[in-house]
């Protein structure tokens, strides 16, 4: 069955980018991040959180540096009312209406500095690691008649328990480990397993899940990482 979201889910210019970077076939294959899927997860799953951001974060697949240009989505957010301007690693995000618009892409190898380009979709992106669980592990809805891509419950899940451990911010790891808490009672142990197989966890990332499993009081046995 197609899941399909209210139109009224998220504030108007939220709704608006969503639908406007979806036209243009940005969700084929990228996908909603950050604490918006939360608000997805509550319409789909009846998962219970208090949202709480202003950020606005998307995760880019990162096609071939040769890539040819598929859509300019500068132009496209900008023309929502949105400003533009770089951060001081060289990132493009955008600005408006009290929102913050970015970009994040898997990082490749140890580099965690500077942007990633992304000539496909006319953005720069934040470099990270992990990304690709989120992106490898999706599903859609529809949103006004647009298809909005997000991460499954289980793959958010398990890269909040990775994340949460790096966080320098006391308060951004607290608010990871709360949304984890809250889509537990949707998370389906098989499923989570199978992801888990996928990656190629270090030592460091399964302490850090581990330590997360901990805080929240988790099963470390439901991930098959024991």
């Amino acid at each position: 069955m197609e899941n399909k979201l209210p139109d009224n889910l998220f504030p108007d210019q939220i709704k608006n980018l969503l639908c406007a970077i979806s036209k243009v076939g940005f969700f084929e294959r990228s996908i909603v991040v950050g604490s918006w899927v939360m608000l997805i997860y509550q319409e789909i799953y009846s998962a219970r959180y208090v949202l709480r951001t202003q950020d606005v974060d998307f995760g880019v697949h990162i096609a071939q540096p040769a890539s040819k240009l598929k859509a300019d989505l500068q132009k496209i957010i900008t023309g929502l009312g949105f400003t533009d301007y770089f951060d001081s690693e060289g990132v493009k995000k955008f600005t408006g209406g009290g929102y913050e618009i970015e970009f994040i892409g898997q990082r490749s190898g140890g580099r965690s500095k500077g942007a990633l380009s992304v000539p496909e979709w006319n953005v720069t992106a934040i470099p990270l690691p992990f990304i690709s669980i989120l992106t490898d592990f999706s599903e859609v809805a529809k949103l006004c008649g647009f298809t909005i891509r997000y991460p499954l419950p289980e793959a958010f899940f398990l890269h909040k328990l990775i994340v949460a451990q790096r966080r320098l911010s006391d308060a951004k790891r607290d608010r990871d480990l709360e949304q984890c808490a809250a889509i537990i009672p949707v998370l389906k142990d098989e499923r989570i397993r199978q992801i888990v197989k996928r990656q190629r966890f270090s030592r460091e990332s399964k302490r850090r899940i581990s330590a997360s499993c901990e805080v929240i009081d988790f099963p470390l046995q439901r991930i098959g990482l024991t």
